[in-house]
């Protein structure tokens, strides 16, 4: 909750001066109505222990206060991200602060909290703000995923938390069949396969001894997923031909589907789970509000949407026929 709102005022520092000129303009009418409205009482002392005043000053621009408390709780709660855009550190923000002042300062003296156009503006944001704010509240704060959700989640859709049926592999790769039976010759002759695929393969991973890693169903080619699948751990294939030139395979490790712990993806369950139970949630608080109040549509006063002519499949809407014109009367 407070990144969120750290957020919001950090952007407000640059798009968001409306919301402070209108605020200072209240705030003025407060003033002139009461001198004594904005100032800070000091605490009478207890005792012999003077007590220190919490709202401590800053800085002031044309006499308008910047309190230490108000920076202090933004910039304590500010996400490392966000601090990056202070490089000069709490004085960076400082300058950013009064940077906004003086802006709003003159977005007063032109009288802008009056303009017609600023006051929808302010509106149509602080909308947003007070349902952002709601939501925060009701639906963010209050709605969490119980681990009964989660091992319920787990046991009813196991597939994407399975890990998927994979083969472990290496391959060497030649351009004619001779080169292929060759190799063969050669594996079949005792030489390691590692050895050979460094000395004879023309693939890129030759220097790794034609290592490809452990393989899913849809890496590869159809042709060459066929013959790695089918391929008992240890044995080696005959020469495939595939479009890219003469392989021979050696699979090493088959392993078969299975599912994983549930420790083990009990953040990724939540994490699926959470956004569409707070929609729900958010769904259900809207659905109430409507309920319990009145709302009146007045369907005369939409606008009328323009409707084509329906059309039935195979038939062509006749064109418009074009009246002759009349001919000149005959004297």
């Amino acid at each position: 909750m407070k990144k969120s709102l750290v957020f919001i005022i950090v952007s407000l520092i640059v798009v968001g001066v409306i919301f402070l000129s209108m605020t200072a303009m209240a705030q003025e009418k407060i003033t002139g109505d009461n001198p004594q409205a904005t100032s800070t009482p000091t605490p009478a002392p207890v005792g012999d222990k003077p007590v220190v005043n919490e709202q401590v000053v800053i800085a002031q621009i044309n006499g308008e206060p910047v309190y230490l408390a108000e920076l202090k709780e933004i910039w304590d709660n500010m996400p490392e991200n966000y601090r990056s855009q202070f490089p000069g550190g709490f004085k960076d923000l400082l300058e950013q602060w009064i940077r906004q002042i003086l802006l709003v300062q003159e977005a007063k003296k032109q009288n802008l909290p009056a303009d017609p156009d600023v006051i929808k503006k302010v509106e149509s944001v602080s909308r947003q703000v007070l349902i952002q704010e709601l939501v925060n509240r009701e639906i963010v704060k209050k709605v969490t995923v119980s681990d009964e959700e989660i091992e319920k989640e787990y046991m009813a859709n196991p597939t994407p938390y399975t890990d998927p049926e994979r083969v472990k592999a290496r391959h060497i790769m030649v351009n004619s069949k001779e080169e292929a039976d060759a190799v063969l010759k050669m594996i079949k002759d005792g030489k390691p396969f590692e050895e050979v695929a460094k000395e004879k393969s023309q693939s890129p991973d030759a220097q790794n001894g034609g290592e490809m890693g452990y393989i899913k169903k849809g890496d590869l080619d159809p042709e060459m997923e066929k013959v790695i699948f089918e391929l008992a751990p240890g044995n080696v294939s005959s020469a495939i031909k595939t479009d890219y030139g003469f392989h021979v395979f050696l699979v090493e490790e088959h392993l078969q589907p299975k599912l994983k712990d549930l420790a083990e993806v009990k953040e990724e369950i939540k994490t699926s789970l959470l956004p569409k139970k707070q929609q729900e949630s958010f769904e259900k608080m809207v659905g109430e509000l409507k309920n319990k109040s009145e709302i009146a549509i007045m369907e005369e006063n939409l606008p009328k949407e323009e409707t084509k002519p329906a059309t039935t499949p195979g038939i062509t809407q006749p064109s418009p026929v074009s009246q002759p014109s009349p001919s000149p009367e005959t004297k």
